[in-house]
């Protein structure tokens, strides 16, 4: 019985090959896609959840009134430790803070030593850690090895690296010197992590080197207003107790240090960590509902597909359909097959989406991880699991209606012909072709709208100069003064192509969070607010084409004894004028310190955040990144950057010359918008061949029924034009119908997405009238090319059998 089944479905996609391959066209590119996006949901679920009991462990991040972070002020780790009941581990994780950090190797004999650049992941903690991200530990002992200052952990893939061909016991007791000035003894070595995490540090400093050394002015280990995103703290809480509780607590210690800071601490679970990037500012949850959202919409456009073109070739099965039923067969059987031959079909395009799935990768790979590749497609039994459900599923979607109404004619009437195409479903067929290209619609005017922010977005006057600005990190001595830098600074200044050199923190608008905490106490007011703070010499504004509206620039000191204020800031303090703030005070890491100058608001990131009220001070011996505005003649730049890096290598020799230039980093800011907008835009041309695809079925169905009419028409005079509106007029309804039903969805999307943005576009009349064009002449192109083509056929071969 299967096998008449599997041959009847086979014999009638061979008779119907259009419609098969337009329903495997519209089902493949739906499957693909949830193939996927499945495997990148699964992928983005798999991290950290190897560590025992991971649901009671959490990490501690911050939130203010308008941000958050993943950081922490520093004093809390000792704080959770000795003034919080109810945890088991407390494992503070502060990032080494340098951006092109050089470890050499002393080889210990006349050999030269060994020299590596660029090494990266490498963290202050303790043993606390390893009870948190447990790793297998092959030499040292777990319980000693990061109790002191200097002492050094290594993975395995990093002490060979470092130390190839060693012994791994021989590697303990060897020096491992970082940014020349740190020198560190190996105490341990332990296993890499086999699992995914997003915690895969390779060298591990002892904690203690942060408190019981020159460092710990570095790290503000006394500064509860300082948040920096580089600080992180894991906890492990104890059996049953609850993370309320737990908050609770550290509400209490920030607010015995100060009942007015507004900073909140949060609980943030380990789980959430990689696929909630909340507090890393990646945006990845609602990327990954995006995604599953598309994969919907997709297979639901295939599905449609296959419905509207079962349900119109009805008529063409009617009488096979009736002989079946004269000759025995009842509803069930009819049902089984109908569906049988939809899950044969859907299967078949199964196989055809899975070898489409690693060129999908490869497409899309700047949206994907790298290790998401054919061989997790074929080495994950989940996948393959997810894949056969899928099928199962699209093949009831799709097939359940098609074979109801197949198997629902009446075997008397269908074979007088009397009941055909059951001319009733016709509603339900514009019904489906509406809601497809309400879809499309949609996504065309999504397009059209993000493309119209991101132009808006990067036309805005930032506030600053970030047209030929470059900026660098210098190697950020945590030991020593800064004379190689401020040495660096002159050898810039005295090279003729740069108009001028500042040495400072970060550039005025950069992707990450700097922020501190200032209290205004004058006149009876006592407001605390959390600001953003930029810092460094006294060329700083002038690199950057910073006005000054009132007061003027702070002078050059190694201590904070001036501020500079920006309006933004001036006017939450209280001052409307920007020359009634200069010479009142501030108090600022515990000082009183006197407002010297309003700067004018600049935007200290993208457009999606609000100017953020912001002090400078002068504080040149803490800067690690050089700021050098370059003639403005373009013509010069490769000149004066070959100038920079002979200069560099003079200073630096072992350190290789990394720059960026400003306006390629605030370009940077709308990454993300443009991956969608080119997501959407893949999106949209994918809705709109699915849905162009069912209506090009739909379209030669209806000419080949009414292929006699148009002879007719033709013969009493109609013209080719004259019969392709005749044949166009009914779907150009329902492309209309479909755009004003689309309208009210597009704007409500689009409004909701364009509030991300403190500054947006407006949401023009022009981009959804053209959005409506667009969707409405390509459809009507396909649908005008097909029904011309029948309206020049011969009317005799029309009328031949008449």
């Amino acid at each position: 019985m299967i096998k008449n089944y599997i041959l009847t479905a086979l014999r009638y996609f061979t008779r119907n090959k259009i419609t098969t391959l337009i329903n495997m066209l519209g089902l493949s590119i739906g499957i693909s896609a949830a193939l996927v996006i499945f495997m990148m949901v699964h992928y983005q679920k798999s991290f950290d959840r190897f560590e025992p009991d991971n649901n009671r462990i959490y990490r501690v991040v911050s939130e203010g009134e308008d941000w958050k972070s993943r950081g922490i002020p520093v004093p809390l780790a000792n704080a959770l430790k000795n003034r919080v009941s109810g945890i088991e581990s407390v494992a503070a994780l502060f990032d080494y803070n340098d951006w092109n950090t050089k470890v050499i190797i002393p080889d210990g004999s006349s050999k030269r030593d060994k020299l590596f650049k660029k090494q990266d992941k490498i963290a202050f903690t303790d043993s606390n850690y390893f009870r948190i991200i447990p790793h297998q530990w092959l030499a040292g002992n777990p319980k000693t090895a990061l109790n002191h200052p200097y002492q050094l952990v290594l993975t395995k893939s990093r002490a060979e690296t470092y130390f190839p061909g060693v012994p791994t016991e021989k590697i303990i007791g060897r020096t491992v010197i970082l940014s020349d000035t740190v020198r560190t003894v190996v105490t341990g070595i332990v296993a890499d992590l086999k699992d995914n995490s997003d915690f895969k540090q390779h060298c591990f400093l002892s904690l203690n080197t942060v408190y019981n050394t020159s460092l710990k002015s570095s790290y503000t280990i006394d500064q509860w207003q300082n948040i920096n995103s580089a600080n992180q703290i894991l906890i492990k809480l104890k059996p049953l107790v609850s993370p309320t509780n737990i908050s609770k607590q550290i509400a209490g210690i920030i607010q015995a240090q100060d009942k007015n800071i507004k900073t909140l601490q949060k609980l943030q679970p380990l789980a959430d960590i990689h696929s909630n990037y909340e507090y890393n500012g990646k945006g990845g949850l609602d990327f990954i509902k995006n995604l599953i959202l598309l994969a919907v919409f997709l297979l639901a456009l295939g599905a449609i597909n296959f419905i509207n073109l079962s349900t119109a070739h009805a008529s063409e099965r009617a009488k096979e359909i009736g002989i079946r039923k004269t000759l025995g067969s009842g509803k069930g059987q009819l049902l089984t097959q109908f569906l049988l031959e939809i899950f044969l079909l859907t299967a078949i395009t199964a196989l055809v989406s899975t070898a489409l799935v690693p060129l999908s990768l490869k497409i899309f790979s700047n949206y994907f991880p790298a290790e998401l590749n054919a061989g997790y497609l074929f080495a994950n039994p989940a996948v393959w699991l997810f894949l056969i459900l899928l099928v199962i599923g699209v093949s009831l979607i799709a097939g359940l209606y098609p074979a109801f109404v197949l198997s629902a004619f009446k075997p008397v009437a269908v074979l007088k012909n009397k009941n055909t195409a059951s001319s009733g479903n016709a509603w339900l067929r514009k019904a489906l072709i509406i809601s497809q290209f309400v879809v499309a619609q949609v996504f065309v005017i999504g397009v059209l709208v993000i493309n119209k922010q991101i132009r808006f977005a990067q036309a805005q006057n930032m506030g600053f100069r970030k047209e030929a600005v470059i900026n660098f990190y210098v190697p950020f001595d945590l030991t020593n003064p800064t004379d190689k830098k401020q040495l660096l600074k002159q050898k810039l200044s005295a090279i003729p192509d740069i108009q001028a050199v500042s040495l400072g923190n970060q550039s005025p608008a950069f992707a990450g969070m700097m922020t501190t905490e200032v209290n205004y106490q004058e006149k009876g007011k006592d407001i605390k607010l959390q600001v953003a703070s930029r810092n460094g010499d006294t060329s700083y504004l002038g690199v950057y084409k910073i006005p000054i509206l009132a007061g003027r620039n702070v002078t050059a000191s190694d201590t904070i004894n001036e501020l500079l204020i920006n309006q933004t800031l001036a006017k939450q303090i209280g001052f409307d004028q920007p020359t009634d703030a200069v010479g009142h005070f501030l108090k600022f890491n515990g000082n009183k310190i006197p407002i010297v100058g309003v700067m004018n608001d600049f935007h200290q990131a993208s457009m999606r955040t609000a100017v953020s009220p912001l002090i400078y001070f002068s504080a040149p011996k803490q800067g690690y990144v050089m700021h050098v505005a370059l003639q403005q003649n373009p013509a010069t730049w490769n000149n004066a950057i070959k100038k920079m890096e002979a200069a560099w290598k003079i200073i630096y020799p072992d350190a290789d010359f990394d720059y960026t230039f400003l306006d390629k980093t605030v370009e940077d800011f709308y990454k993300q918008d443009r991956e969608l907008s080119t997501l959407l835009t893949w999106s949209a041309g994918v809705a709109i061949l699915i849905s162009c695809l069912g209506m090009l079925g739909l379209v030669i169905f209806m000419t080949n029924k009414r292929t006699k009419e148009i002879g007719v028409r033709k013969v009493l005079g109609a013209s080719v034009s004259q019969i392709i509106a005749l044949l166009a007029a009914e779907f150009a309804k329902l492309l209309v119908i479909a755009f004003i039903i689309a309208l009210p969805i597009a704007w409500w999307q689009t409004h909701q997405w364009l509030q991300n943005f403190a500054y947006h576009t407006a949401l023009s009349w022009w981009v959804f009238l053209l959005g409506g064009i667009v969707m409405i002449s390509i459809a009507l192109i396909i649908v005008g090319i097909r029904a011309g083509k029948a309206a020049m056929v011969n009317p005799v071969r029309s009328l031949r059998s008449e």
